[in-house]
């Protein structure tokens, strides 16, 4: 079996084969060096028509972007090719550009979807960046909120700063129906909020409401609700 490259120059291979988005060319008599050589040619490389007996049996373009040499027994050496927009280093920057752009886009969810896909929001750095108010992020697993612009600092982090940041609490804000979790005073629940405790499901009868469903002098704060 040869290859016949695009400039009509042909080696000898074992196999020729497709992975997902890349090729693998298994070659004989060839070292690695000049397998480099030869395939890191892109006007080479262009056109490549694999040939058996005198019949052609497949024929592959765009495969340009050279990546590795490979070393098999029996001095049988590889070679794995890309076509230049599919190689792991544009398929990651991809990947990257996208993730970035959704979590952009996901700055501008209100409280009850951005908890939905909290794990996108970037984690809390507190090495100098500029964070604005509203800004959502994420600190040992909860997810943030911003509530006044500041510049970061090691000794401010999202759980010790209660000034600068506010928990979203599932329950709070049209956030569904959450576990309640002892909020502060910069996240608490308002009036028509739901939560459960201790088996129940129940709903606040107040706004600004910090206290426990159920702890002594609440009983004026929440009420049990029956859910479908």
């Amino acid at each position: 079996m040869k290859l016949i490259f695009n400039d009509a120059t042909e080696i000898t291979v074992q196999k020729v084969e497709t992975h997902g988005d890349y090729l693998r060319i298994l070659t004989v008599g060839n070292t690695p060096e000049q397998l480099k050589v030869l395939f890191t040619d892109s006007t080479r490389t262009a056109r490549m028509i694999v040939q058996e007996r005198g019949q052609t049996v497949a024929t592959y373009e765009g495969y340009t972007a050279f990546y590795r040499t490979e070393i098999y027994t029996g001095k049988i050496y590889g070679v794995v090719m890309y076509k230049a927009e599919k190689t792991p280093e544009v398929q990651s920057s991809m990947v990257q550009a996208a993730v970035l752009v959704a979590q952009m886009q996901a700055q501008s969810l209100p409280d009850e979807q951005a908890l939905t896909v909290k794990d996108i929001y970037p984690a809390w750095d507190g090495n100098g960046v500029s964070y604005q108010k509203d800004y959502y992020l994420t600190h040992n697993g909860k997810l943030y909120k911003v509530l006044q612009a500041h510049t970061s600092q090691t000794d401010w982090a999202p759980d010790t700063a209660p000034s600068l940041f506010a928990e979203v609490l599932p329950g709070t804000d049209g956030t569904g129906i959450g576990e309640w979790v002892q909020p502060g005073s910069t996240n608490p629940y308002m009036t028509g909020d739901r939560v459960t405790h201790n088996g129940k499901t129940l709903e606040s009868l107040a706004d600004n409401n910090v206290w426990e469903p159920g702890a002594q002098g609440s009983e004026a704060l929440w009420r049990e609700v029956e859910t479908e």
